[in-house]
């Protein structure tokens, strides 16, 4: 990649990450997730000697729900709202290749996306610094693997999104997702349903990405043993995942005729 190419993804970047602090749906999102840490706060004190668990709990969960939200519906409108408003075209028609802007896209919801956990995870911090609590490093564990995964969620909402309209882009991602987050019951789906073939559970269970695998929630929360080397090994599963999707959309993106 040539310091060109460079310069024009990093300004696409910096513009998406301008538009997307912008979106409404954004703060909302932070709002309520920085409510749901509060509360947590709230039901501890009504548990004896399990407040900080529940802290603990509700903070990571809040982070990772609020978090796929943001990375579904504003990545599915990273591409499909260009393509929709047909804003798309002059872009295009400037020196800039539709692979780097769909990278530049990527990293700037990566960034914001980046700067919205870093401020959850103060806020978790905040929250359990308030009750007396100790810094727990751990905890930074379960929120880089949430990371990882919400890098994910914006891959595949990119590539739908480049497949199709908005609306089905949404569906279409959440129920990758949610799919992902169940790989367990996929893989042992012959056993649930006799008559689905084993092939196609082996062949869903490889190819849907496993979301379990970005949960170390309960792990950090329960003092459970993991080190930081099997987040390495997450790390990269997360970034063989993204691209290979960001290949595909970027195939997609070159092909299709917006004439």
């Amino acid at each position: 990649m040539n310091s060109g190419a460079l310069h024009r993804i990093l300004a696409v970047a910096a513009n998406t990450h301008r538009e997307t602090v912008r979106e409404r749906v954004l703060y909302n999102l932070v709002f309520f997730a920085v409510l749901m840490m509060a509360s947590g706060l709230l039901v501890g004190q009504l548990s004896i000697r399990q407040d900080e668990k529940i802290i603990k709990d509700i903070g990571l969960a809040a982070m990772d729900v609020f978090g796929t939200v943001i990375a579904i519906f504003i990545g599915v409108g990273l591409v499909s709202k260009e393509i929709e408003r047909r804003s798309l075209f002059p872009l295009l028609a400037k020196p800039l290749g539709r692979g780097e802007f769909l990278v530049g896209k990527f990293a700037g919801l990566a960034f914001t996306l980046l700067v919205n956990v870093a401020t959850m995870t103060a806020g978790l911090y905040l929250t359990l610094l308030s009750t007396g609590k100790r810094f727990d490093p751990r905890l930074l564990l379960a929120v880089v693997a949430i990371y990882l995964g919400l890098l994910l969620v914006v891959a595949i909402a990119i590539t739908f999104s480049t497949l199709t309209s908005s609306t089905l882009a949404v569906i279409c991602t959440l129920a990758v997702v949610v799919t992902g987050r169940f790989s367990d019951v996929i893989r042992n789906l012959p056993d649930v349903v006799p008559a689905c073939p084993p092939w196609l559970a082996r062949v869903l269970y490889l190819l849907v990405p496993n979301f379990q695998n970005f949960d170390y929630k309960t792990q950090v929360v329960y003092g459970l043993p993991v080190a930081w080397s099997d987040l390495l090994i997450v790390a990269a599963y997360a970034i063989a995942y993204v691209t290979v999707l960001l290949s595909a959309a970027v195939a997609v993106l070159e092909r299709r005729d917006f004439q």
